[in-house]
């Protein structure tokens, strides 16, 4: 019996058959496209190329060029060998690049210029690496260019893959720990692809406009046209709002993708976005709809200006939230959806957001996961907004939805310790606080060369085969069965009263004005571990696009009403001690939201000093 290929990129080649014409990418900053016959033809091309010089099914391959057609095309090819590329954040610093890349140990590297002269000033992957392929002009000291691969197109017949064969190693960001290689499988990739279009409705022909590379993969295989935004992709929260809404509204975007960085830093835009539009340019074919771009007809009129924001706008002095309705709200007219992952989403910004963007009926989805199990849940703004948002402030946690169709979810009692086996008796009691455990099509099963890791990550159900994937966060679901998510299993505070999650206590003192953000860490004294409150202030520096008079709130004020609140809840009346940090938290490159307690809790522990032994200081 021959067992049917299920390789993702089998999409690619459905599409260019049946709508050759209609564009798969168009790049935003040079106005480039390439049609699904076109995709298909050059990934073809480069895989034969692969293939001529070795590349494989099995060949590691690490990849570092940033979001472009060449990308786009270079993973189509890479999956066609049933090669495994090696994808890797270039945001998590060269130091951690380099210990990725030589427990990968990729047998090919394939960057632009820049990569590869890393590669050779540091040393990346010099035990591994046999072949090298440069992006861009020349070979630049590599084995071959990527043109030189491509030079003769021809059709390739890619090898049959079953659905656990390896399809790619996709390294976590590393922003709780260190990064791991998570092994993908080609059943990982097409289940992902199915429960996504699922979930969410999409349909052939839709308009994707994503500003995270890894997720904007599964533009093409889902039928859409993929724009791709005019940005630094390691750096999301630097993205330019106006460049972004012009994207949104030249191309008719049906599906906005973002991390909760890029909805926050549109959101604080929206105030300027509506006096100053910039001009549109060109028109591009995508599907039967005119879209705006540079191929088709140059010089297009500017829009009309909508003027300033509408009487109803307003600014909320110390606050920077606003209310719009002009150029921004008519960018988003053709959206359909926004999804936000990476990090749990503010309500304050999704109101924002919602307020000046989108359409009635029009919703942002936050759905839940991780690198090693995506996705895992999903809820939509609508339900945040006017239900679970009110109880995360009162400490109940964030919910993140009801599983996707296919997904199981288990709260089992919370251990630092390896789950070998799977057993009834690991979980909860209904209701409690437990570490989270998922089971699904979309599990992972291992990381790459982390055994270790993996033993303490993964569960074995002996009764099905199936693998469940610890997720490091600890939650409860509801009497509705809605997964609610209180934080990192690591970042628990565990006193010798009770303990204390995150995601439990931190929306306590967001509500409070003058307050960008809290963490809660801890620090031991004598043997006593005590909760101490770390304190980001509200300032111009978080919202550089809001015209906004600031009252910086003085600490002591502040720390009085953090006092005050935390009295309020049982579970943070023995937080006796608050810490005003110097400056913004530091967070993840990747997502620009997860803050690194860890860093917070050494900088506690060094300003409270060796002589603190606990409350207030």
């Amino acid at each position: 019996m021959v067992v049917p290929s299920v390789n993702v990129s089998s999409h690619l080649a459905v599409l260019a058959a049946v709508d050759p014409e209609r564009a798969a990418l168009v790049d935003a900053r040079t106005q480039r496209s390439l049609t699904f016959r076109e995709l298909h033809a050059r990934s073809d091309a480069i895989a034969a190329g692969l293939n001529g010089i070795g590349i494989g099914k099995g060949t590691r391959v690490a990849l570092m060029v940033p979001p472009s057609p060449d990308f786009f095309a270079l993973t189509f090819a890479l999956l066609k060998t049933a090669a495994v590329p090696v994808m890797i954040d270039p945001g998590m610093g060269v130091k951690n690049l380099g210990v990725c890349l030589a427990e990968a140990e990729p047998e090919a590297f394939v960057g632009i210029a820049k990569a590869h002269l890393a590669r050779r000033l540091l040393g990346w992957g010099r035990r591994s690496v046999r072949t090298t392929i440069n992006v861009g002009r020349g070979r630049f000291f590599c084995s071959r260019s990527l043109r030189e691969l491509e030079c003769q197109p021809k059709p390739f017949d890619p090898p049959a893959v079953g659905p656990n064969d390896t399809a790619a190693i996709l390294f976590t960001s590393g922003s709780t720990g260190v990064a791991k290689g998570a092994v993908y499988s080609h059943g990982i990739f097409t289940a992902q692809v199915e429960m996504l279009k699922a979930e969410y409705g999409i349909a052939p022909g839709e308009v994707d406009l994503c500003t995270f590379p890894l997720f904007a993969l599964f533009g093409p295989a889902l039928g859409m046209t993929c724009i791709i935004p005019d940005m630094d992709a390691s750096r999301p929260a630097t993205i330019d709002p106006a460049k972004t809404l012009a994207a949104v509204e030249r191309y008719r975007v049906t599906n906005f993708f973002g991390s909760p960085a890029v909805i926050r830093r549109l959101a604080d835009g929206a105030s300027v976005l509506a006096l100053s539009p910039p001009p549109l340019r060109g028109r591009v074919r995508v599907g039967g709809q005119g879209i705006a771009g540079a191929d088709e007809v140059a010089g297009l009129p500017h829009p009309p200006h909508p003027g300033p924001p509408p009487p109803g706008g307003r600014e909320k002095e110390g606050e920077g939230d606003v209310e719009y309705g002009g150029w921004e709200k008519r960018a988003f007219a053709t959206v359909r959806r926004v999804i936000s992952a990476g990090a749990p989403a503010s309500p304050d910004v999704l109101e924002t957001f919602t307020k000046a963007y989108l359409p009635v009926g029009v919703q942002i989805y936050t759905p839940y996961g991780a690198t090693e199990a995506l996705p895992v849940a999903n809820i939509g703004s609508d339900e945040i907004l006017t239900e679970t948002r009110h109880l995360t402030e009162v400490g109940k946690g964030v919910c993140v939805g009801r599983p996707f169709t296919g997904m199981t979810v288990h709260i089992i009692r919370i251990s630092d310790d390896p789950i070998a086996e799977w057993s009834e008796d690991l979980l909860a009691p209904p209701g409690e606080v437990g570490e989270i455990v998922v089971r699904g099509p979309v599990v992972t099963k291992r990381y790459h060369n982390r055994d270790a890791a993996t033993k303490l990550a993964k569960i074995v159900d002996a009764k099905t085969s199936e693998t469940l994937h610890r997720m490091g966060d600890v939650g409860y679901i509801d009497e509705r069965g809605r997964l609610w998510f209180c934080g990192r299993k690591s970042h628990r505070v565990v006193t010798p009263e009770e303990t204390l999650f995150t995601d439990m206590v931190e929306p306590i003192f967001i509500s409070i004005q003058g307050v960008m953000r809290s963490a809660l860490v801890s620090v031991t004294r004598n043997g006593l571990t005590e909760p101490v409150i770390c304190i980001e202030r509200e300032s111009p520096a978080h919202h550089p696009d809001v015209r906004v008079r600031f009252n910086i709130v003085p600490w002591d004020e502040l720390e009085r009403q953090l006092r005050t609140q935390a009295k309020g809840f049982v579970h943070t009346r023995p937080i006796k001690t608050f810490l005003l940090y110097p400056g913004l938290f530091p967070v993840d490159v990747r997502h620009n939201s997860k803050i690194f307690r860890e860093k917070l809790a050494v900088w506690a522990d060094k300003k409270l000093g060796p002589k603190w032994a606990g409350g207030p200081v």
